[in-house]
């Protein structure tokens, strides 16, 4: 009865902001001008607003001629500078926090983070809860999941004044209302403390624990499904010491704890010997018996979009009967889509920021109302936190309408080019050859991932595969074949393959925890572990190096005058 209570609460304090974006969403040319006219009004006495002459623009037009587009360079002085203290030039409110972000592939930026880009979050993520409750009402009688990342992004380095900005969330809770983050210690089945453990094995046995002793979870949500995936494929090794925990209540004393977050973990547990028993059954049979741990589960929300096929096909396999819905397009930045309706489609977070969409090849930049249905669009945002006509370089596809609100699908990220010898490969275009490739070849990869070679060799790139089930070197080439002749299609790169500047793609078959190793090497370089997908393309050259090939096997084995190297 409590559980239930407790989601009551919880859906009603959402319910109003769900009624004001189902009524958007059939006026969003009139929601779009309000949310820009309050923009401008709070803001026309900042640094910035002052510069660009707010007080004098009077709708999108005005605010698109005074305001040029802009990027991270843009404001990365500025974050530095409110980072250890002072005071914040580009919005009306403080800087609360710095989230990293680094996208797929780059050095982590810090984004300001304001109690109103609190506001804009919660005006996108509450009528996405609603739309949850409503099609799926057993969520009503059961607890959450809510990802955590343990505690080793960005450090707080270069900001040690009493005035310092803090670095990083604590949790995925963090973008919730205050209501929302009060019931989070009742509804929540892993306690956020766990954010506090910095050992990656320590975080993945605790987060486990916390998990199987709770049989009545409803609700998981995480960003990139290898985050589960990876989890609770680590269930079996862990399995002995989880059965002896939940049968004593007590967390076993070889894990590495501070006193005072051992005790807090403590309070949460109590002998529970049956679940102990039946916990040790299922992880026994290995994946099959990953469904059987919670079989009152109703959802899994994560990232369903770009190249995560592989591991949302193996949570389908494991949780038959459970939705697995697709988030909305989410950037630390700013909320792009949500999922409404049963069918879950991605319609325009009109209510939480002024949303406008970018032609391909620099054109014209469109307002939300100005789309086209079929086109592609690369997302401009502005945002209470001090963003403003910030270019995401996330490249959409505009895919029908909610009323008459746009929804969207994503494509890829349109400023992740690697260009070695003129050939300019963009990661969507790479993703899409990855795809037709499997097709092709008859395959489907559990890792795909091309990057370029080290320097040293012959100026070719290198294409990093996981087959799983398979060790068969006709596979692999198959595939290598595929997606050679995909990337031919690029009249860029056939050119500088024809002029030999470049020779052909080398596979490189990699070990079976292949994402496992690429998520801790974009952790640390500062990136949240849950927040960790893979790209079709990487830039950076040392793949090789953190990969490289088994050993005794030639890089050169398979190779062919005019086809793909295979590495086996």
């Amino acid at each position: 009865m409590g559980t239930l209570c407790a989601n009551l609460v919880w859906v009603l304090a959402c319910l109003p902001s769900w009624l004001l974006f189902r009524l958007a969403l059939w006026f969003p040319r009139w929601t779009q001008q309000r949310r820009l006219r309050g923009l401008l009004q709070r803001n026309q006495d900042t640094v910035f607003g002052r510069r660009h002459g707010f007080a004098g623009l009077r709708g999108h037009a005005d605010f698109a001629a005074a305001v040029p587009l802009s990027g991270y360079a843009d404001c990365a002085a500025a974050v530095a500078a409110a980072r250890r203290g002072s005071s914040w030039p580009l919005a009306a409110d403080p800087v609360l926090l710095l989230e990293p972000t680094s996208g797929s592939g780059r050095a982590p930026k810090l984004i300001p983070y304001t109690a109103a880009l609190r506001r804009e979050f919660q005006a996108g993520i509450q009528p996405w809860l609603v739309e949850l409750y409503l099609n799926r009402p057993a969520l009503l009688c059961g607890r959450q999941y809510w990802s955590i990342s343990p505690n080793t992004a960005v450090g707080d380095a270069g900001a040690t004044g009493p005035d310092a900005v803090p670095v990083g969330f604590a949790d995925d809770a963090e973008y919730l209302g205050s209501v929302q983050r009060r019931l989070a210690r009742w509804l929540f089945a892993v306690p956020p403390e766990l954010r506090r453990v910095t050992d990656p094995d320590v975080f993945a046995h605790l987060t486990l624990l916390f998990l199987v002793r709770e049989p009545n979870l409803r609700l998981i949500s995480v960003w990139h499904p290898s985050f589960l995936t990876l989890l609770l494929e680590a269930l079996p090794a862990h399995a002995a010491t989880l059965e002896g925990e939940l049968r004593s209540g007590q967390i076993a004393a070889a894990l590495a704890l501070p006193p005072d977050l051992r005790q807090s973990l403590q309070i949460r547990l109590k002998p529970t010997p049956a679940r102990a028993s039946e916990v040790a059954r299922l992880a026994a049979l290995g994946t099959t018996g990953f469904g059987r741990l919670w079989p009152r589960l109703q959802v899994i929300s994560c990232w369903t979009d770009g190249r995560a096929s592989p591991w949302v096909d193996r949570l389908r396999q494991w949780f038959p009967g459970v939705l697995l819905q697709g988030k909305g397009l989410l950037a630390t930045e700013g909320i792009v889509t949500i999922p409404v309706g049963p069918a879950g489609a991605r319609a325009c977070a009109l209510r939480s920021h002024v949303l406008e969409f970018a032609e391909p090849g620099g054109g014209v930049v469109r307002a939300l109302w100005e789309v086209q249905p079929g086109q592609e669009y690369s997302v401009v945002l502005t945002t209470g936190g001090g963003l403003w006509r910030y270019r995401l370089h996330d490249l959409v596809r505009v895919a029908g309408s909610c009323g008459r609100t746009p929804c969207l699908a994503f494509l890829g990220k349109d400023d992740l080019v690697v260009d070695l010898v003129g050939e300019k490969l963009h990661e969507p275009h790479v993703a899409a050859a990855l795809a037709a490739a499997a097709t092709a070849a008859g395959v489907q990869p559990a890792f795909a991932l091309l990057a370029p070679a080290p320097e040293g060799g012959p100026c070719r790139y290198l294409l990093f595969l996981e087959l799983p089930g398979s060790d068969e070197a006709s596979a692999a080439g198959r595939f290598a074949a595929a997606v050679e002749a995909e990337l031919r299609h690029n009249y860029h790169y056939d050119h500088a393959r024809r002029l030999g500047q470049l020779g052909a793609v080398e596979t490189v078959r990699v070990p079976g925890n292949a994402m496992a190793v690429y998520r801790a090497v974009r952790v640390a370089a500062g990136m949240r572990a849950g927040d960790v997908k893979l790209p079709a393309l990487c830039p950076e050259p040392f793949w090789r190096d953190v990969f490289g090939p088994p050993a005794g096997v030639s890089p050169d084995a398979g190779a062919r005058p005019d086809g793909p190297a295979v590495v086996l």
